[in-house]
């Protein structure tokens, strides 16, 4: 019974040495992979010109003031406050997509080590801000928040002006393309009821861009102007391009019956070489023939004339007897 007993805790050890061990080496590896991971956002270009501008004043004081640096600290804690909207605006999203399987964990963690980072990042520009002038640092980031608002709202007028503008400008256009060449010339001509009609197009392109009525006609034609001058270039560019397109094509193809025809004479040559070749083998083949039908016929004329001489001598001693 005791040994049974000891046994079992042998086992239960054993088993717990094991998962223990197992444990330890998944976490451990698990953090040199998380460790590895790149940043949300790799590169911090505000952080890194602020950062070389405190660098710069320690060096050379004078070539850097306070201001500038006080400018170059909020133009980082602006980008930090944009990136910080994204993150919060991000992380359910991103939760809910690991947690349905269509992304990896990995991109949560890197997520989250990005987050922890904002927090680091949050921390140091306050401190640099309370290093520059006292109590800032409780303020840079409301400043920051406005200025990010204030940029994105320029940026928002600035679009709607654009595609206001463009509208405006199609409808003018298409005003003038319905119309006949008589009508057109009535539109442009003022007191006329079809310059009614386009007077108010050119109101709206003046409060777009707050100018006196009348001169939103000389923008729309400037703009059309230049959009044609556009299109004749990107024409331009097209015809260019199909006719170096052209050109290449028939070099290639001059450079290939040139090649063929070298590839040709080539051939011709080799063959003539070839035939040139077995020519003079069958004119070596002829001479060895010839030669054996010389030497044969010579031992034949010496094999007959010494038939002939054999008989002399045999009758020469019977004459003599």
């Amino acid at each position: 019974m005791a040994s049974g007993t000891g046994m079992l805790l042998v086992y239960i050890v054993g088993w717990g040495i094991v998962f223990g061990t197992f444990v330890h080496y998944y976490h451990k590896r698990k953090a040199q992979s998380l460790s590895k991971l790149e940043s949300w956002y790799p590169t911090h270009p505000e952080r890194d010109i602020y950062f070389s501008l405190v660098k710069l004043q320690k060096q050379s004081p004078e070539l850097v003031s306070t201001e500038a640096l006080m400018a170059a600290l909020l133009r980082r804690a602006m980008t930090d406050i944009i990136r910080m909207v994204e993150l919060q605006g991000n992380k359910a999203t991103l939760a809910a997509l690991v947690k349905s399987g269509a992304m990896s964990e990995e991109y949560l963690h890197q997520f989250n080590a990005s987050d922890n980072e904002k927090d680091a990042e949050l921390m140091s520009v306050a401190q640099e801000a309370e290093r520059l002038k006292p109590g800032w640092g409780r303020t840079i980031f409301s400043s920051a928040s406005e200025m990010v608002n204030c940029m994105r709202l320029r940026e928002l007028r600035e679009e709607m002006a654009k595609l206001n503008f463009e509208s405006a400008t199609c409808v003018r256009s298409a005003m003038l393309e319905d119309m006949s060449d008589e009508e057109r010339q009535k539109a442009l001509t003022d007191g006329t009821k079809e310059n009614a009609e386009l007077t108010k197009n050119d109101v709206l392109l003046s409060s777009i861009f707050n100018m006196p009525i009348g001169e939103g006609k000389k923008v729309a034609a400037a703009h059309a102007k230049q959009q044609a001058e556009e299109r004749a270039k990107a024409e331009e560019k097209a015809k260019a391009d199909a006719k170096a397109k052209a050109e290449a094509e028939e070099k290639s193809k001059i450079e290939a019956a040139e090649k063929a025809k070298a590839e040709a004479a080539e051939r011709a040559k080799a063959e003539a070489e070839e035939k040139k070749k077995a020519e003079a083998e069958e004119k070596a083949k002829s001479a060895v023939i010839q030669e054996e039908a010389v030497s044969s016929s010579d031992e034949d004329k010496k094999e007959s004339a010494a038939d002939q001489e054999k008989p002399a001598t045999e009758e020469a001693p019977v004459s003599t007897e």
